[in-house]
């Protein structure tokens, strides 16, 4: 396998030759669910392993973090259904706020 491929943006169109490894995913590891590659935006806490696939991703995360009441109404098929405990939890909303800012930074950087 190369050590590079060549990659171009979607949204602004710049191409870049991007570098990559190959390695065997353990269970757990937060991947890609149609390409099984290793995820880019993962943030370990002190409360658990933050990831998203984009920053739409993490902006929906931080806006459910933020929000100050969070209706369930029984609907218990979305995304947010499915977040771990401790994300949902009042005391690490700090720890997820700071983590999202992160990926953030590390997203528009690496982007």
């Amino acid at each position: 396998m190369p050590g590079t491929l060549p990659a171009e943006c979607a949204q602004c169109g710049r191409s870049s030759e991007v570098s990559v490894t190959v390695r065997p995913l353990r269970a757990g590891d937060p991947a890609d669910p149609h390409f099984g590659l290793p995820l880019r935006l993962v943030e370990p806490t002190r409360a658990g392993l933050l990831w998203a696939y984009n920053t739409a991703h993490l902006q929906a995360l931080l806006d459910y973090v933020n929000a100050s009441l969070r209706e369930s109404r029984g609907v218990h098929r979305s995304m947010f259904s499915r977040l771990p405990g401790w994300m949902k939890l009042a005391r690490n909303r700090a720890v997820v706020q700071k983590a999202i800012a992160r990926l953030i930074v590390s997203a528009r950087i690496g982007g």
